[in-house]
């Protein structure tokens, strides 16, 4: 079935605010009453990451589309929000990203640490951290603004955004609790330091406070390394203590949780899996015209490639699904050959009706973008089709965009190109999104985001939950 044609799915899409199931209890998937607190618990407020799954909302698929002990995937991993959920529900997990800092923040999290132990390996680290000068709370000098306005960040070299993001006596901070970081002995510990040291990064640079997208803000006053350091471990060895009890609860050995997962640097349209490996797959691929993953953090990018501990080719993020770099992308005859679902090929002629005056270029760009980002996406649910057991299922968390006021069917389109693969749609539950966790609001003119009042809609006020069962043996 595919979404979006003209059956009737009146019996299969049901509503974000409730659904009664086959047991005739109501389901509910808008979560709208949980608090911040809830959303965050344990491991999941180890660090900041943009579009990231609420755990309950997770968790809730997976314990109604997979069984206890089944191996589950997520090969768009993110800050592995599924694979602590995996694990807290008596799954394995396997999970895949193409981005080294979601592989960080994920090993972060997917571990447990002994508390006894990790508490005294802390108090260790935080002994060499009184070594380490204090700078204190501050704005920036005049010369350290005209510095960074010397800058343009558009061409900088990576020694020049260091300069750009970071005043040097931060910088020179930041390298000295790093370099005790890394005297750690320990991986799973250098791991769980790295993760905290990550999220400090915005706070002690220029980058906007509250702002996912990199811009700067020349106004601000810088925390202090060493003390936001501190705040961040401590607040995450409490959170580590309370992942390492519920697993206890659950009767699982926290010690030996890592026999349970695993965790790969790896591109959903080529994954290192055997056929049919998985017993679920359930991810929330990138959007259409959403983020640059490589710019929202490029703060941990240039300190973990300067100083060897992420081992990344240039031009990685050229490859990133959704990435402009992409349309730079030397593309295959197999590429070529592809055709586009229904649904986007008629949003792209709308799109392309627009192209006129100084903003055609920009406008074909955008079209080619969208193009190639639907070409990767069917690379992707390929890849899941192969390495999915026959007869499982497959849950996809995805959203329409805007781009200059065209509605780009996202949901749609990818429910044409997973039918053509061999997928059967069984459920589409449209999820309302809480007002109050909305990214922001969008032009719909331009298709950008916005916080002016005056933007007429709001970014994703709601998604869709698909579910899709591999053909052949479905019940």
């Amino acid at each position: 079935m595919i979404i979006g044609a003209d059956q009737d799915l009146s019996e299969r899409t049901v509503s974000g605010a409730g659904w009664c199931g086959d047991s005739g209890g109501v389901v509910d998937w808008s979560f709208a009453s949980l608090k911040r607190h809830e959303t965050v618990w344990g491991p999941h407020g180890y660090h900041r990451y943009p579009a990231k799954f609420i755990p309950q909302l997770v968790r809730q698929i997976i314990e109604r589309y997979s069984d206890p002990g089944d191996l589950v995937g997520d090969t768009f991993v993110g800050s592995a929000t599924t694979g602590v959920e995996a694990l807290r529900s008596g799954r394995r997990f396997w999970g895949s990203d193409i981005n080294p800092v979601a592989l960080l923040i994920s090993r972060a999290k997917c571990q447990p640490l002994s508390p006894e132990a990790l508490c005294q390996d802390w108090e260790c680290l935080s002994v060499r951290l009184k070594t380490v000068r204090r700078i204190g709370r501050r704005a920036l000098t005049e010369r350290e603004i005209e510095e960074i306005q010397g800058i343009n960040i558009a061409h900088a070299t990576d020694e020049e955004r260091f300069t750009y993001w970071f005043p040097q006596a931060y910088r020179e901070v930041l390298e000295a609790i790093l370099f005790e970081i890394m005297s750690c002995t320990e991986a799973a510990y250098q791991t769980f330091y790295l993760c905290s040291f990550s999220n400090i990064l915005k706070r002690t640079s220029i980058w906007l406070s509250g702002s996912t997208k990199p811009q700067k803000d020349l106004g601000k006053y810088l925390a202090d390394p060493v003390e936001e350091f501190q705040k961040q471990t401590r607040d995450m060895v409490k959170r580590n203590t309370l992942y390492w009890k519920d697993l206890e609860r659950m009767n699982f050995d926290p010690a030996w949780i890592f026999e349970r997962y695993g965790l790969e640097l790896a591109d959903a349209r080529h994954l290192p899996l055997e056929a049919e490996m998985l017993d679920f797959l359930v991810t929330s691929p990138p959007y259409a015209t959403c983020y640059e993953y490589s710019e929202l953090h490029q703060l941990t990018y240039l300190w973990l490639n300067r100083y060897h501990i992420f081992s990344q080719a240039p031009g990685l993020a050229s490859y990133y699904i959704g990435s402009r770099g992409g349309t730079r992308r030397k593309k295959s005859e197999e590429q070529l050959a592809l055709p586009l679902p229904p649904s986007a090929h008629i949003a792209l002629e709308q799109l392309l009706t627009k192209v006129k005056g100084v903003r055609a270029s920009a406008i074909v760009r955008e079209a080619e973008h969208l193009t190639n980002y639907f070409h990767d996406m069917y690379a992707a649910l390929r890849e899941a089709n192969r390495v999915l057991v026959t007869g499982k299922k497959m849950v996809l968390i995805i959203g329409n965009t805007y781009r200059r006021g065209v509605m780009i069917p996202t949901s749609s389109a990818i429910g044409e190109m997973a039918r053509e693969l061999g997928f059967d749609l069984e459920q589409r539950i449209v999820r309302k999104i809480p007002a109050r966790i909305l990214v922001s609001t969008r032009d719909m003119a331009t298709g950008r985001f916005s916080s002016n009042a005056q933007s007429d809609s709001q970014a994703y006020p709601e998604e869709d939950i698909l579910v899709f069962c591999k053909r052949s043996h479905c019940s």
